[in-house]
């Protein structure tokens, strides 16, 4: 099968994404507004057909109807809607896929067991610190404003979009603490309540596995969603 054309990957941070469709297309885009994101991933890239961009998604440096593909990993909740749906209206072309995608937290595995509902008990306690951005992961980005009629969802818990990887329950500490909603608690409450909030995921975790030992191996699965609009063909 003959690789599609054109693909731009919007919020492609280091590239992580963006690489994984460079099977699938002759020339794959990855646009990021921060400089020092797109050089580390041109830095980290060995694929031939891959052009890392520093751009706005709200002005994306793309001709006119020339993307087949354009997705949005983790990223679209934080652009100017308005702006940003009338750029991914004017760069693809007709029957073009206009792809978000995202996860929200992960679900730690410990001996076959998931601990999801205890790592969402300490995760809501967070929430109050989210920004209005936020709203959209709530909803797994069903409540973005729709782009076309021609629509299909898929939706975390159906478990058809997964990632494994094994982690100690350390590095799920360090995860919780780069959350936006973190930094947001430790800027408004103090270094003091942050360090507290981190010793409490520690132990509610430690004791919800029976476990002692923070850097025993565990499994962090991140469940993803997406939702994806087809361009009308006129």
């Amino acid at each position: 099968v003959e690789p599609l054309q054109l693909c731009v990957d919007v919020g492609c941070g280091s590239g992580q994404n963006t690489n994984m469709y460079t099977n699938y297309f002759q020339q794959v885009i990855g646009v990021d507004v921060s400089q020092e994101q797109v050089q580390l991933a041109t830095k980290s890239c060995t694929h031939h057909n891959v052009i890392f961009k520093h751009g706005l998604a709200e002005h994306l440096p793309v001709e006119d109807e020339s993307v087949e593909l354009l997705t949005c990993c983790a990223s679209v909740h934080w652009f100017n809607m308005e702006t940003f749906y009338k750029e991914v209206e004017r760069v693809l072309k007709p029957g073009g896929v206009f792809a978000c995608y995202c996860y929200f937290g992960c679900d730690p595995i410990y001996n076959g067991k998931s601990y999801l509902s205890t790592y969402d008990e300490l995760g809501r306690e967070l929430y109050k610190y989210f920004t209005e951005n936020h709203k959209y992961l709530f909803t797994e980005y069903t409540s973005l404003p729709a782009f076309s009629s021609e629509v299909q969802v898929i939706s975390s818990r159906e478990n058809k979009f997964s990632i494994e990887t094994d982690v100690t329950l350390e590095t799920i500490l360090k995860e919780f603490s780069s959350w936006s909603s973190f930094i947001k608690l430790r800027k408004i409450e103090g270094e003091e309540a942050a360090s507290r909030f981190l010793s409490k995921v520690k132990q509610k975790m430690l004791e919800a596995m029976g476990i002692q030992d923070e850097g025993v191996k565990i499994t962090r699965r991140f469940n993803y969603f997406l939702i994806m609009w087809r361009k009308p063909l006129a």
